[in-house]
């Protein structure tokens, strides 16, 4: 039994779908923000006891909250300080020198970072560097939507570091994986998400083409891994009728 969990309330799965399915149908269709849709959804998952006050109030991650809103503050001050102006203009030339358009920006961008959601977590490289990305793109006309996939993109991608991320911690210990194994099997998948991320948003136009073709190819790949294991499973249990008969 897994320490401070609590049996399945399956009674409870259906109106806990239909607040969270009315929540996003509310904030898609404009008709209020996120932060008072999903406020109003967590009252009525308390009221109708889906989740416990102490439940709510444990769910509330203070540490993640409280090193964002620092990252804003160094963000802000990495702007008017002028040095976020300074580390854009580095990551221009270094974009500009490979010579290969707006994928060099990019590239540059999401490797500066990936470097850093290794050290810190991931939200706050995203609100460290967002200013600094949107500064490199209006100086080079990069289009801001692909720099904030960009950002998005590299700040997800910890897979170096046991630091990065809360799931990378959550097996570092009971795992009994060192900081090693994290550089030996996240480098590679670092390097090839970079490159096929950057090919993604820069070189196939429209961008979201690739994203729709790698996601019906994903949806292929489960579907026969699905159709393999059910085919394997046939087979396995007419071997055990034919050995009982």
């Amino acid at each position: 039994e897994v320490e401070d969990s609590a049996p399945p309330r399956l009674s409870l799965l259906i109106p806990a779908l239909l607040i969270t399915a009315g929540m996003l149908i509310v904030f898609m269709a404009d008709w209020t923000s996120l932060l008072v849709s999903a406020l109003v959804a967590s009252m009525l998952m308390v009221a109708l006891g889906i989740l416990s006050e102490q439940e709510a109030r444990d769910a509330v991650n203070w540490d993640v909250f409280i090193t964002i809103a620092a990252a804003f503050g160094i963000g802000t001050a990495l702007v008017n300080s002028g040095v976020a102006g300074g580390i854009a203009n580095f990551l221009v030339d270094v974009g500009t020198a490979l010579g290969i358009g707006s994928a060099g920006l990019l590239g540059a961008v999401y490797f500066a970072t990936f470097l850093i959601s290794n050290v810190v977590t991931n939200n706050a490289a995203a609100a460290l560097l967002f200013p600094i990305a949107l500064d490199a793109a209006e100086q080079t006309g990069t289009d801001r939507v692909l720099m904030s996939y960009a950002l998005m993109l590299g700040a997800s991608a910890s897979f170096m570091s046991p630091y990065g991320y809360t799931t990378n911690l959550l097996i570092y210990g009971p795992g009994g994986y060192k900081y090693k194994d994290f550089l030996v099997f996240g480098t590679p998948m670092q390097i090839v998400l970079w490159v096929a991320s950057i090919a993604f948003l820069a070189i196939i136009e429209p961008w979201y083409i690739s994203w729709i073709a790698s996601s019906v190819f994903l949806g292929l790949a489960i579907a026969l891994r699905s159709l393999k294991a059910s085919f394997t499973g046939l087979c396995c249990s007419s071997r055990i009728e034919r050995s009982e008969e």
